[in-house]
């Protein structure tokens, strides 16, 4: 929609316009403030011989005098114009004016009531002169009314308002009065409904159809003045484009299918009818008692510029009677343009005997009754072929139609445009009557003013975002439809007015076929010939469709299936000799779609690969009885062949295996009845069960090794401060192995029973076990990789320190050095020896530590051989804060 804008318009119109019109004398009534009146013969021209004219002018504001100021006056003898002070040649001239009598000012007077003039020339003779011209004006008598107008949405820069079908607009009126406005009455006056003018000052209304609409915001006052603006706004109302080329290529497809939907928009131009047709005239056609007298119809135009005149015959695209009429032999017909020029439909007599127009009521009746009238075009266009005469030959009923007139188009050149245009129909002979219900003049609206039409220009056109559109060529799309049933898709204009227009193209999709590939066709052999029944595959492929709605035909190749060419004649005996692949069409018999599908006919043998038997070792319950998972061996047993084609199951029989019964249900974790124990295996084709071959494993449970008790433990600490016992765990294999052969069996040990159990973290030796702590030891047969384990408990005690009081370095065997056994518990601990005079002579401690045996490593012996006999003195350092140092004498003696 426009975008809404408040602005105050404040208009300049006036009643009169900026350059005075030249209205030639003629029949008619004409309402102006401003013009220059002439003689027939124009500004320019003479009078014709033998007229006789009655033109009345009016001011378009009832309170206004008319007044004439003649300029020039030039009349024959014989040449009358007369002046009447009303609005009608009624009662006595005011003026009466000849070639003797010059015409000056005249005025309508205070007293008439309608303010007109009326001027009757009178040209009896044969002569003519150049005539008159004379300024036409009105005399306000009123005070000063002035009207503004604030509209919404707002007017363009040209003081004209666009706006859109069914658009809401407001109007707001103020004014301002020169004397007194009180008691004064504000309404609005349209041109699509002059006689109900809406009261108020403020209103709002919109217009359906598009065109060219005038309003008039009047304001009349307790004198019955008014403003003197007579046309307040013009508002455009935008026209529909024309969406002709918007359409689809395919409107109706199959499900799957797509088709190219073009977007063709143009917007229409607005040509105002300058020549209304007139409507529901009811005019009667003749009878037995109006011999040749005129019936007559005229529509006065007054549209086009002053003095304007048919140029072409292509001016006038035609004229139209919608009428009946009993008896076309009696008929004149005929076209007459405002200055008289006439053109014949039909002319009396004619040959057109008692053909009728439209549907008569043949009867004659007081009143007379009308009939159904036809629609007749006369007009010069190609459709149009022969005029009435020639085509009532034979004819009891003449046809609505195009026909063509007995005299040119082109015999109108010179005529004006503006005038009455009158249709006459005259009837020649009694009885036979009929009706005029419409008639019209149709202008080419090329000629039509351009302050009478307009076209809004294309701002911008789209298709609305739908996802079923999958390309984009300029303004054509081709769409998918992703649902059967009726799929629409938007196209939209917007123009310069801010109006958008929206055309829908819909397309109807065959509901989906939805087969599915059938499963393959499987010939349980490697090579040879065979045949295969197809059809057995057509329910499967129409997968629940109804078989009597969809037809199955087979073909050698998917282009044949597309094109339905070159069916396989006897699916249900089809010869292959090798895997091959038909295709299967789906045909829907009541959419006439299709869809095809692939059907593979496979060669395949089956093979069953040998595997190896399965072994777990018994647990610690020795019960021979462990969970086996028989799927590890599928990979095994397919081998090269796909697992996605076979099915694998497992059996405990040959014969289940062979019938495809009493399969075993868990499979990934069996446990056996028997050890050792067969366990047959089936495989087949995954798409035919029948197609199989079997084979066969062993699953046992085997012993765990027997192992030997360890006995506890318990010793003096290696290491008295952290209370540990350094352990050679080799030193207890030979318990375990319990007179086994030790290169069959692997020894570990452990400080868990959970890794005894697993394996891992083995221990490491020698290994510094605490107090109470429990070693657990595995027996591991390296044959099968069973085992089995048992533990021994350590406790560590802290001993006592015994030292000797001497020893002998004699290499005897016996007492050779100066043992003191359980001094390595203290980690820190220092020893040293002295002789009798105070000298070290022999040094060691924990991280280096030597037994002394009589050879000393310090002072001036040190390394020369041993001591003497005799007695030496020594201090050992525990450099522990909870045991107390040793200082004593210890004797050497060979």
């Amino acid at each position: 929609m426009k975008k809404l804008l408040l602005l105050t318009l404040s208009l300049l119109f006036t009643a009169t316009i900026a350059i005075a019109q030249e209205i030639t004398m003629n029949d008619g009534r004409i309402s102006t403030c401003q013009a220059i009146f002439t003689d027939s013969g124009g500004s320019m021209g003479d009078y014709a011989a033998s007229e006789d004219f009655t033109l009345t002018f009016c001011s378009p504001f009832s309170t206004d005098q008319v007044q004439a100021t003649f300029t020039s006056w030039n009349v024959g003898a014989g040449a009358i114009l007369l002046v009447y002070d009303n609005d009608a040649a009624i009662g006595s001239p005011i003026g009466v004016f000849n070639s003797a009598t010059v015409p000056t000012v005249i005025a309508s007077s205070p007293g008439n009531t309608t303010g007109c003039l009326t001027f009757r020339f009178l040209n009896p003779g044969a002569n003519t002169s150049a005539g008159w011209t004379a300024d036409l004006s009105c005399v306000d008598n009123c005070q000063s009314i002035v009207n503004s107008v604030t509209i919404v949405p707002a007017v363009d820069s040209d003081g004209i308002l666009r706006a859109c079908q069914d658009e809401v607009i407001s109007f707001t009126g103020t004014t301002t009065f020169s004397i007194d406005g009180a008691g004064a009455i504000n309404e609005w006056v349209f041109s699509d409904d002059p006689m109900n003018p809406v009261a108020g000052t403020s209103i709002s209304r919109s217009f359906s159809d598009p065109g060219i609409y005038t309003v008039d915001y009047i304001t009349t006052d307790s004198m019955g003045c008014r403003d003197r603006i007579i046309e307040d706004l013009v508002i455009y109302i935008s026209t529909t484009p024309d969406f002709a080329g918007t359409l689809a290529m395919d409107t109706s497809i199959c499900f799957g299918e797509s088709t190219i939907i073009s977007g063709l928009v143009t917007t229409t131009e607005f040509v105002s009818d300058v020549a209304p047709p007139i409507s529901d005239v009811q005019l009667q056609l003749g009878d037995g008692n109006t011999l040749g007298v005129p019936f007559e119809s005229c529509i006065n135009v007054t549209d086009f510029p002053p003095g304007a005149t048919v140029q072409n015959a292509s001016d006038i695209v035609s004229f139209f009677a919608n009428m009946e009429h009993s008896y076309l032999g009696d008929v004149t017909l005929e076209l007459e343009s405002p200055n008289g020029t006439i053109i014949t439909v039909i002319q009396y007599p004619n040959v057109a005997g008692g053909t009728y127009l439209g549907v008569p009521v043949d009867v004659e009746a007081t009143p007379l009754v009308p009939g159904v009238g036809f629609l007749y075009n006369f007009t010069e266009a190609p459709s149009a072929t022969q005029t009435f005469n020639q085509a009532s030959a034979g004819l009891a009923t003449l046809p609505a139609g195009d026909y063509r007139t007995e005299n040119p188009f082109s015999d109108l050149i010179g005529s004006p445009l503006n005038g009455d245009w009158c249709l006459r129909f005259i009837d020649d002979l009694n009885l036979d009557n009929g009706f005029l219900f419409e008639w019209g003049i149709n202008f080419n609206p090329a000629i039509v003013p351009s302050a009478l039409r307009f076209k809004p220009n294309e701002v911008g056109n789209s298709w609305t975002t739908n996802s079923d559109v999958i390309a984009t060529n300029g303004s054509d799309i081709t769409v998918m439809p992703t649902m059967s049933g009726q799929n629409c898709y938007d196209f939209t204009l917007t123009d310069d007015f801010g109006c958008t227009y929206t055309e829908t193209v819909c397309i109807d999709v065959a509901p989906e076929i939805t087969s599915v590939q059938p499963a393959d066709i499987i010939v349980c052999q490697n090579t040879g010939s065979v045949t295969v029944d197809l059809t057995a595959k057509d329910d499967e492929i129409r997968n629940g469709l109804v078989a009597t709605d969809y037809d199955v035909t087979y073909f050698n190749s998917d282009a044949d299936a597309q094109a339905d060419t070159n069916p396989i004649l006897t699916p249900d005996a089809f010869a292959v000799t090798t895997s091959t692949t038909v295709w299967a069409r789906v045909f829907d018999n009541v959419n006439s779609c299709f869809k095809t599908e692939q059907v593979n006919v496979t060669f395949q043998e089956v093979n069953y690969n040998t595997v190896a038997d399965l072994e777990l070792c018994d647990d610690l319950s020795a019960d021979q009885v462990e969970t086996f998972d028989l799927t590890s061996q599928i990979a095994g047993i397919l081998g090269s062949q796909s697992a996605a084609d076979f099915n694998i199951a497992f059996f405990n029989s040959q014969a289940d295996a062979d019938a495809n019964t009493g399969a075993i249900t868990t499979p990934a974790a069996y446990d056996n009845v028997s050890n050792p124990e067969a366990i047959y295996v089936r495989v087949s084709n995954a798409q035919d069960q029948d197609c199989y071959q079997t084979g066969q494993f062993n699953i046992e449970v085997l012993s765990a090794p027997s192992i030997g008790a360890v006995s506890d433990v318990s010793d003096c600490a290696t290491n008295p401060i952290t209370n540990q016992l350094d352990l050679v765990l080799a030193d207890y294999d030979a318990a375990v192995l319990n007179g086994q052969s030790a290169a069959a069996y692997t020894i570990t040990y452990y400080n868990s029973e959970a890794n005894a159990q697993s394996g891992a973290s083995a221990l490491s030796s020698p290994y510094a076990s605490t107090d109470q702590e429990t070693i657990y030891a595995r027996i591991t047969d390296n044959a099968t990789g069973c085992f089995d384990y048992t533990s021994f408990n350590i406790t560590v005690e802290v001993c006592e320190v015994v030292i000797p009081e001497g020893f002998s370095p004699n290499n005897d065997g016996i007492n050779d050095t100066f043992s003191i056994p359980n001094l390595q518990q203290y980690p820190n601990f220092e020893l040293t020896v002295f002789n009798r005079n105070g000298s070290t002579v022999y040094e060691t401690k924990a991280s280096n530590y030597e037994e002394f045996a009589g050879v000393p490593n310090k002072g001036a012996l040190a390394g020369d051989g041993l001591l003497p006999v005799g007695t030496y003195f020594y201090v050992i350092k525990y450099n522990d804060a909870e045991t107390e140092d040793v200082a004593s004498w210890v004797y050497i003696n060979y």
